[in-house]
């Protein structure tokens, strides 16, 4: 009987050295494969929302996020500068065709040159939705969204674009875009 209560007390040495190791008596298990990735995808979506938060902080506050005499916020500040000036221009078009228009005299193509048609970053890189939050947000145009495209008579054309505006009910980014849309307006302007 000695040896069966020697074996219940060195088994229950062994056994409170697990427990004090881990307090709740639960056992420690190995993190499954769907926790694992789980947890990368959260960390690629914390990464995502990190780079969106910096690269639209940059241009909200091109000057303050990157130095007065940066040389980048000076072309983050034209280019908001010709958005605006496109986005007026555009108005201006529209009250004209409603002022001195008719059904059969109008000025037709609401193209806009610009040289922001011409900057990879807006028409090869995803930067440009960065620009059209810029505009809806800070400078509170929500009735369209701007886009780069290619007109049809030079899709053959690769570097070919132009600025146009499209009816904000009308327009529907691809996923990244409205991935990166959502980010900017959970992060920078919640209510709204």
């Amino acid at each position: 009987m000695s040896e069966i209560s020697s074996a219940l007390s060195a088994f229950s040495k062994k056994f409170s050295r697990f427990t004090k190791a881990n307090p709740f008596g639960e056992p420690v298990s190995k993190p499954r494969p769907d926790d694992l990735t789980q947890r990368r995808i959260m960390e690629k979506d914390e990464a995502f929302s990190a780079e969106v938060i910096r690269t639209y902080t940059k241009y909200r506050f091109p000057y303050k996020t990157l130095g007065e005499d940066s040389l980048e916020a000076a072309s983050i500040k034209n280019d908001e500068d010709a958005l605006l000036a496109a986005y007026n221009l555009y108005k201006a078009v529209l009250a004209a065709n409603e002022q001195f228009g008719t059904e059969q005299t109008r000025i037709r193509d609401d193209v806009i040159a610009t040289p922001l048609a011409r900057k990879d970053a807006y028409t090869q890189g995803d930067d440009f939705v960065y620009l059209q939050c810029w505009l809806r947000y800070e400078q509170k145009v929500e009735d369209v969204v701007p886009v780069l495209a290619q007109p049809l008579s030079q899709r053959q054309e690769k570097d070919t674009y132009t600025l146009q505006f499209v009816p904000a009910e009308s327009y529907h980014g691809d996923y990244k875009k409205k991935e990166i849309v959502a980010v900017i307006q959970s992060e920078f302007y919640p209510a709204g």
